[in-house]
């Protein structure tokens, strides 16, 4: 049996961004925000932006009441229905408090991927809200069949785990977008490292999640678990947030919103401080997120964002299991004290949409410079190794043009047409160095010569295009089929080690490979509450321009195919959801992580098979009050296609939740109200090595919410959150290097508070 060693310890903070300077910066935002009329429009706002939660391609409708009729006039006349006006008036309809799958409509002839044939999951602003957060990327916890570990270092991206891919990755195996920009980092310190922090979860609008790779238009590059597709709130009141909790975490968020005819413009300001659970563990960080949404005409919406993101960290590391239960160490010491971590980034996003009758037409241009630094010491504690140090320098550059037609059949049935063509560039420089006390060895030092030097200047660019069809020839059957095309380019500039002449090796290289993939699906509606569907998709991995096209130019994107076949069952006077599917899949080139080396490899071919099922049901609803219970259970047989030694390392056998949601008014007229959450998690045990000679045991993760929100007052929300590990606090991050078991420690409570006005 695991125990607990606490040894609490004092340390000063660090004088770059302290409690008390965050506690200046939340006076100093309050000041600004807190004018005679900052919260004169919170209600019409809040009101307004609600819509467009629901739908990731929806129109904001500030000030637009005449184009909102409109909208809803389209939806309702036979031979003027555009997509936008059918998710206004159906989607918007949807449940929102009775768990993620409620405004999916898989029926339905539309541009939304919440009409796609496949296991599709949504949160709205409200349920996001609601959902205790540590790390951005626990907002996807919420979301039936993902696994997510929180490394407990520092602000560095989270692990990412679905439908059998290991948590002991960056997030990489989920393709993700922001506002329709692709996310993942091409050929980094993994490729498609996955960082999820930057997100602000007060200004995400939404999130939707398409599991396995069913989406032509985001399946594409990474989606090998699915896709996940963030959009930012388009309107949010001026207001403020202020919150502390457990291990002297300290946060603030200002927002100031102007409206000046048909524009809307909105800066949020964020400062965040962590001194950590573990030694080493500080993260510190400011965010500052500005948007501008112009409604040009009543068809036609320009919106542009721009997001500077600064934070510094330390990283304490894995730290083996033995030495805690030894006694040797404390679960809170740190690998080596002395890691270190950074990332800045700028970011610049533009999205105009013409939306006329049965067209639409998406246009994105995106514009990204990252400059991170990351280290790494590896081996036993107290023993002397050389530090790994990472340096990603990048320039990236999007763009996408995207348009969608709708078509009436004779018969009465719809069937519609979507193509796009993106192009996504990268210019980077990415050197792994050995060093020392954070600075890296040179050449005059011996050790600089190592199997981990690799210094990487390159040029990357995928050139997509894609192409797909749904019909419905009859209201109960609806069939889509779709073909994407990714191509990569190289241009290569390389210095690596040589082992076989101790020396450096130069190379210089261009070249590019491509593949086609595939997409299909049928859904059947035999009668209204009952959906059938069955799924057939193919999504790429690029390889990576550090570790694959160095050593094979000619090498080709890894191909994943996936099939799935499932049954939901939906009957809105009960807010009852039932869900349930079968997948399996099929990786040609398994990329894992060798642990003793932390580089990746090629582990072979592997296949996937399991179910994942969901239900939701609304229990109580009375004037107001309302308690809705939700639940799943995800089980999955991952191997590699080998005869002996075949699991795949780190992917849980079974995962399962449940959950309350719970609203109590208070007053005659809904304005105030008490809001309750709480969720459940079981992760069921995870192999460490192929041979399944060392497993991560189950363990448990609780979390819930209680909060007062009075919309009367400034929509004052107050709060306090809780996140509990009643069983094995050590197997959610757990690892192996050869025979020595490593762990990143989660404290058994954390507790947070606050409250805010407006947003």
């Amino acid at each position: 049996m695991l125990h607990d060693k606490y040894r609490f310890m004092s340390r000063p903070l660090p004088s770059r961004l302290t409690r008390k300077s965050l506690l200046q910066l939340s006076v100093v935002v309050s000041a600004f925000s807190l004018s005679p009329d900052a919260f004169s429009r919170t209600t019409h706002q809040t009101t307004n932006n609600s819509t467009t939660q629901h739908d990731p391609s929806a129109k904001p409708a500030v000030g637009k009441a005449n184009m909102a009729k409109k909208l809803i006039n389209k939806a309702h006349t036979g031979d003027k229905l555009t997509s936008h006006g059918v998710e206004e008036v159906l989607v918007s309809g949807g449940r929102t408090a009775n768990g993620p799958r409620s405004a999916v409509k898989p029926m339905l002839i539309s541009n939304s991927p919440l009409s796609d044939i496949a296991v599709v999951s949504h949160l709205d602003n409200e349920q996001i809200r609601n959902t205790p957060v540590h790390v951005s990327a626990d907002l996807l916890r919420s979301i039936p069949g993902f696994q997510v570990a929180d490394f407990q270092d520092g602000g560095i991206a989270q692990g990412i785990g679905a439908r059998g891919w290991s948590t002991e990755s960056d997030g990489n195996y989920v393709a993700t977008y922001i506002d329709g920009s692709i996310r993942n980092v091409y050929s980094g310190v993994l490729n498609g490292y996955n960082d999820l922090n930057p997100l602000i979860p007060e200004l995400i609008g939404g999130v939707t999640v398409i599991s396995g790779p069913f989406d032509v238009r985001y399946g594409g590059n990474f989606a090998s678990a699915g896709s996940a597709l963030f959009t930012t709130r388009d309107d949010v009141a001026t207001g403020i947030s202020a919150s502390g909790g457990s291990y002297g975490k300290a946060r603030v968020l200002g927002t100031y919103s102007k409206h000046m005819g048909n524009v809307t413009f909105y800066s949020a300001l964020e400062g965040m401080y962590e001194a950590g659970y573990r030694q080493n563990g500080i993260t510190r960080r400011i965010n500052s997120f500005n948007k501008v949404v112009v409604n040009i005409s009543p068809e036609d919406t320009f919106k542009m964002s721009a997001q500077g993101y600064w934070t510094d960290y330390g990283q304490p590391g894995s730290i083996p299991l033995s030495y805690i239960q030894q006694g040797l160490i404390s679960e809170r010491s740190p690998r080596y004290n002395k890691d270190r971590g950074a990332n800045n980034q700028y970011t610049l996003n533009a999205q105009f949409e013409h939306v006329h009758n049965n067209f639409t037409l998406d246009a994105t241009l995106f514009f990204n410079k990252t400059w991170l630094i990351r280290q790494i010491t590896l081996g036993l504690p107290g023993t002397v190794t050389p530090q790994r140090e990472y340096l990603d320098d990048r320039y990236t550059v999007g763009a996408a043009i995207e348009p969608y037609w709708k078509f009436h059949l004779p018969n009465g049935g719809l069937f519609d047409i979507k193509t796009g063509l993106t192009n996504h560039i990268d210019w980077a420089r990415d050197f792994r160095i050995p060093g020392h006390d954070g600075v890296p060895y040179t050449a005059e030092n011996s050790q600089f010569f190592s199997s981990f030097l690799n210094m990487n200047r390159f040029m990357e660019d995928n050139l997509s295009t894609y192409l797909s069809t749904s019909i419905s020839p009859l209201p109960w059957i609806k069939m889509t089929g779709g073909a994407r095309y990714d191509h990569f380019f190289y241009s290569i500039n390389d210095t690596k080690y040589n082992s076989a002449t101790s020396g450096l090796r130069r190379q210089r290289l261009s070249t590019s490979v491509g593949t086609p993939t595939v997409k299909a699906a049928i859904a059947i509606n035999p009668y209204k509450p009952v959906t059938i569907f069955v799924n057939y998709g193919q999504s790429v991995t690029s390889p990576d321009a550090n570790s694959d096209i160095t050593v094979n130019p000619s090498l080709a994107p890894t191909v994943l195919t996936s099939g799935e076949a499932g049954i939901r069952y939906d009957y809105l006077p009960l807010g009852a959801h039932v869900q349930g599917s079968a997948y399996k899949t099929i990786d040609s080139n398994e990329i894992g992580v060798n642990q003793a080396t932390l580089q990746t490899q090629n582990m072979g071919k592997s296949y996937r098979w399991g179910f994942d099922t969901d239900a939701a049901i609304t229990l109580f609803k009375y004037h107001g009050a309302k308690l809705d219970l939700h639940g799943n259970y995800n089980w999955v047989h991952a191997r590699l296609d080998s005869s002996t030694n075949n699991y795949i390392p780190n992917v849980a056998d079974w995962l399962a939740s449940y959950g309350l949601n719970a609203t109590v008014p208070v007053d005659k007229v809904n304005r105030r109200a008490l809001i309750m959450s709480f969720d459940h998690n079981f992760v069921g045990p995870q192999p460490l090595d192929k041979a399944r000679n060392y497993t991560a045991p189950q363990y448990q993760r609780l979390s819930a919410r209680v909060m007062y929100n009075d919309k009367k007052l400034s929509n004052m929300r107050v709060w306090m959150s809780a996140i509990v590990f009643p069983t094995n606090r050590f197997a959610e991050d757990a690892w192996i290097s050869g025979s020595t078991i490593y762990t990143a420690p989660q404290p058994r409570l954390m507790l947070e508070g606050g409250f805010s006005f407006g947003l």
